[in-house]
C-alpha cells in the first residue's frame, strides 16, 4: 500500500472519522483536521463481496425485502445514523450502554456491511458488548430473548469467542432462539444449530468444528481513519491491519441467508446451510484456498430454477 500520506498533518488533533458509503447515504464523523489525502492503489481491482460472491447477480432475483436481522454488537450510533436501522434495544450499560445511540464504530460497521450486501433486509440493533465475559452474556441473552419476543428471523454477532464458563447460558438462549425459527451466523461458535463462518483461508483452530461457509475478509467500504493513521506510522505494532475485516463474515453470511429467506420465508437454517454449501465454490486468495466460498447468486437459482 502507498504510504503518501502527510503524518504529521494527518495525525496532529485528529479524531476518529467514521466514513460510510451506502449508494446515496453518507454520513462523515466531524474532524478536528483530516488527512490531505488517503490513497488505495489497486483497489478498483481487488476481489470485494460483491465479486467473489456473485452479489449482483443474485440481486436480480433477492435483496432480502421482509427479512429482520439482529446484530448483536456494541458504537451503533443509533441516533447519528437515520434510516439505517429499524429498531433493536440497547442491554449495555455503561460507557458501552452510551455508545449505542452516539458512537459509530464495529456495530455500526456491521450493519454498513450487512445494508450494502441486502439493500432491503431490517436491520434491529442489539446492544450486548460489554469488557466483562459474563455481562455480555448476560446482555446477549436478553438480546436473544428480545429477538424471539419481536420475531427476527436472523442474529448475527462478529467478537471474541466464548470460555466454557458462560457456554451453558448463551447455548440455552440459542436454543431458543433457533426452536423459534431464528437462524444465527456468529463468527467462533461451534454450536451445531449456528451458520458458522469464517475467512476465505484455513480453519482457525480455535473454532472446534469445520466452519460451514467461507466469506471473503477485506471490507473496503469503512475504515478507521485514527486506527488506519496509527498502521501507516508504525504497521508492525498497531495490531491493526486496513481492511482486514474478520468480523463481516459473520453480517455478510446473515445477508445471504436473508436474501435466501426472502425468496423461500420457510427455509430452515439447515436448509440454508446445506443450499449455500451446495452451490458454494473454491476460491483462491492471497495463496490460501476457500473450499466453500459462497456463490449467493448459484444459491438463489437453485431456488428459482434460473
Amino acid at each position: 500500500m502507498n504510504r503518501s500520506v502527510n503524518h504529521t498533518a494527518a495525525v496532529v488533533g485528529l479524531l476518529a472519522v467514521t466514513f460510510l458509503s451506502l449508494g446515496s447515504f453518507v454520513q462523515t464523523a466531524p474532524t478536528v483536521e483530516a488527512p490531505p489525502f488517503m490513497f488505495f492503489p489497486g483497489a478498483n481491482s481487488r476481489p470485494t463481496y460483491c465479486s467473489v460472491h456473485n452479489v449482483r447477480d443474485a440481486w436480480e432475483i433477492s435483496k432480502g425485502a421482509g427479512i429482520k436481522v439482529g446484530i448483536l454488537d456494541h458504537s451503533f450510533g443509533v441516533e447519528v445514523h437515520e434510516g439505517l436501522y429499524a429498531g433493536g434495544e440497547n442491554f449495555q450499560s455503561g460507557e458501552w450502554g452510551e455508545s449505542y445511540d452516539t458512537g459509530s464504530h464495529h456495530g455500526f460497521w456491521m450493519a454498513s456491511v450487512l445494508r450494502e450486501m441486502a439493500p432491503e433486509v431490517r436491520i434491529y440493533a442489539l446492544g450486548t458488548y460489554s469488557s466483562d465475559e459474563d455481562s455480555k452474556v448476560n446482555a446477549m441473552v436478553q438480546a436473544i430473548d428480545w429477538a424471539i419476543e419481536h420475531e427476527l428471523d436472523i442474529l448475527t454477532y462478529s467478537a471474541a469467542r466464548f470460555s466454557a464458563a458462560v457456554r451453558p447460558r448463551l447455548d440455552a438462549a440459542v436454543e431458543r432462539a433457533h426452536a423459534a425459527g431464528i437462524v444465527t451466523t456468529f463468527i467462533h461458535y461451534p454450536h451445531p444449530g449456528n451458520i458458522l463462518p469464517t475467512w476465505i483461508g484455513p480453519r482457525s483452530g480455535d473454532d472446534e468444528r469445520e466452519p460451514d461457509l467461507n466469506v471473503l475478509h477485506y471490507d473496503y467500504q469503512v475504515i478507521f481513519t485514527q486506527r488506519y493513521l496509527a498502521w501507516l506510522e508504525d504497521p508492525a505494532g498497531s495490531g491493526h491491519r486496513p481492511f482486514l475485516s474478520v468480523s463481516s463474515t459473520s453480517p455478510v453470511t446473515a445477508a445471504f441467508v436473508a436474501m435466501l429467506k426472502s425468496v423461500r420465508p420457510e427455509l430452515s437454517a439447515q436448509d440454508c446451510r446445506r443450499i449455500l454449501q451446495e452451490t458454494s465454490r473454491v476460491f483462491e486468495l492471497e495463496g490460501m484456498t476457500g473450499t466453500r466460498t459462497v456463490d449467493i447468486a448459484a444459491a438463489l437459482r437453485s431456488l428459482t430454477g434460473g
